[in-house]
């Protein structure tokens, strides 16, 4: 009898902890780890798109969660990318898919983004390095090391092309034609107008200020290395608070972007006349759509002429240039590895959810392209890899079902069972994704509610229409594309992984073409529409156009958006590189 009273008392004592212990409580929810690379196309280990590629922390990560292989983006370019997967809605139902601040835009606007609806759901939304372009006020709980994609070269006034790479690929711009390592300190040259400056420079996002390198040992760190480090203290932090509410973190990379500078030793570890590069075809614009083959290069196109006209030949070219990816690409993943550590080193390794994935993809070389935002695999395919430590039974496993980066806010909302309502307001719209989470409780399974293909939209710079863009769909075999002029692309995966032989013009293959473009269309709407259903009058610049790179601008010259609402108008473009000139 004694015995069954000790039980019984013992039982009540623990139910009372249990009730009352707020810690205890918050062990139920699961944290959330968001890694969001950039400019990462498939050259990690595991889904062996370079030979020489090594990422032995997203590999890790592969082996312990669920691996889509067949992973697409929205948009093949930055911030539209961002503002899609942070929202959960489409660009085409937006008409977010050019460069224009998200915040501004009458439909996304009115949603809650993934750090927002985490706080509704009580969990505290922590975010450092690159996640979205811009944020309003208060929308994490807590922000660590704002992103500076630095460091580059600067002549005094502004930051300049390094003078080690090739000087015509200038007209890019300094952010996107430097490739270097850090142990490569510039030294520019005074001019009548400027003074000149020896050393490295951070990139202007934070500060117009140099960036200390003595050597490899005395030097600044990266905003990646920051980054990391601020994410393992934080995370230390948490596990030692046992009254801490569950976490959802966006630890936001910025290599391998441009400028591709990091130390020198990930460079050493890539020699360059070891270098293998990327398999491509001669020729391989022959067949494609004719919206590529007007007069216009796209900028894709100029920055691989400019570099290849920096070197004897080709080859070296694209060594040089493939090395600085690869070495950016291992830097990236040390600091992925750093974070994994931090998470598996506490309390959190069994209860939280891990989520890796690239804003989009990146050409080196394919199609003569050194960039990204096209439609082909390079620049549509990311990585995604997601692991739920409570349904570990199938770690390791792969999917081949296309998917999107649209299926990212679903997916979190699922799995953390998050019920408060992601509108802002009652002009939101509902999510246009749909939740993975099957996936990961069978990675075979045939019951998923989401489409059977990935879309894709690139702008095409004459219309406001959606319909009326370049648009693209992926399937489990097949790639589509249907341009502005109405050519297209048909491209069989099964045998043509990459994508050489244009099979538009093959009657063959008719029917599986008009399938594609059907549901491309079925999804797409003709027009953007505000919750209202009253027509966006304006969702594009007027006179944007694919040579202007006005965000491009932007991003080196903040200082040019003189109301600072987060916008750089055409206006303030003109007037800011008048000012400059002068």
């Amino acid at each position: 009898m004694k015995l069954n009273l000790f039980f019984l008392l013992g039982n009540l004592i623990t139910l009372n902890l249990f009730i009352f212990n707020p810690s205890l409580h918050s062990q139920e929810k699961p944290n959330v780890l968001m890694i969001v690379l950039d400019d990462l196309n498939d050259y990690i280990g595991v889904l062996g798109g370079h030979p020489q590629a090594d990422t032995p922390n997203i590999d890790r990560l592969a082996r312990s969660g669920v691996l889509f292989t067949n992973a697409h983006t929205t948009v093949a370019v930055c911030s539209p990318s961002r503002a899609s997967f942070m929202t959960g809605i489409a660009p085409w139902n937006s008409g977010c898919w050019g460069f224009d601040n998200w915040m501004n835009n009458p439909i996304i606007k009115n949603n809650k983004t993934l750090g927002e609806y985490a706080k509704d759901n009580d969990y505290t939304a922590l975010q450092t390095g690159k996640v979205l372009h811009t944020s309003r006020p208060n929308m994490w709980t807590k922000k660590g090391i704002p992103a500076d994609y630095g460091p580059m070269a600067w002549d005094g006034k502004k930051n300049v092309i390094h003078p080690s790479n090739p000087k015509a690929m200038a007209e890019l711009g300094a952010l996107d034609a430097t490739f270097a390592p850090l142990s490569d300190v510039p030294s520019v040259p005074s001019t009548d107008k400027t003074s000149g400056f020896t050393g490295w420079h951070n990139s202007g996002w934070v500060g117009k200020t140099a960036f200390k390198y003595n050597s490899a040992e005395d030097r600044d760190l990266l905003t990646d290395e920051k980054s990391a480090e601020w994410l393992k203290k934080t995370i230390q932090e948490l596990d030692e608070n046992p009254n801490s509410k569950p976490f959802f973190i966006g630890y936001g990379l910025i290599r391998p972007h441009t400028p591709l500078v990091v130390p020198e030793k990930y460079f050493n570890l890539f020699p360059v006349d070891k270098i293998k590069l990327p398999i491509t075809q001669e020729n391989d614009r022959d067949d494609i759509g004719s919206a590529n083959l007007n007069n216009s290069k796209s900028r894709g196109q100029r920055a691989f002429d400019g570099l290849v006209s920096g070197y004897p030949t080709k080859e070296d070219a694209l060594k040089a240039y493939t090395q600085a990816y690869l070495a950016s690409i291992k830097f990236a993943d040390d600091q992925v590895g750093v974070a994994l550590d931090a998470i598996e080193n506490s309390r959190f390794k069994e209860n939280t959810i891990v989520l890796l994935f690239s804003d989009h993809g990146y050409h080196i070389s394919e199609k003569e392209e050194l960039w990204k935002y096209t439609l082909w695999e390079e620049s549509t395919k990311v990585p995604l890899i997601i692991k739920d430590p409570r349904n570990s039974a199938y770690a390791g496993s792969q999917v081949s079902h296309p998917v999107s980066l649209l299926d990212i806010f679903p997916t979190v909302k699922d799995l953390c069972d998050w019920n408060k309502d992601h509108k802002r307001n009652d002009q939101g719209v509902e999510l246009d994704g749909n939740s993975l989470k099957p996936f990961l409780l069978n990675p075979e399974t045939t019951d998923w509610s989401g489409p059977d293909v990935a879309i894709s939209i690139q702008a095409s710079w004459k219309s406001k229409s959606p319909q009326k863009q370049h648009l693209a769909a992926r399937s489990k075999d097949y790639r589509y594309i249907h341009y502005s002029d109405g050519s297209e692309e048909l491209y069989n995966h099964k045998n043509d992984k990459h994508e050489w032989k244009n099979l538009a013009n093959n009657p063959e293959f008719d029917a599986i073409k008009q399938k594609l473009k059907s549901k491309i269309m079925k999804t797409v709407p003709a027009k953007v529409k505000n919750p209202g259903s009253k027509t966006v009058e304006k969702v594009q610049d007027a006179d944007s156009g694919a040579s202007d790179w006005k965000d491009k601008y932007f991003k080196l010259n903040p200082d040019a958006d003189t109301n600072k609402d987060g916008t750089l108008t055409w206006p303030e473009f003109h007037a800011h590189k008048k000012k400059n000139k002068a």
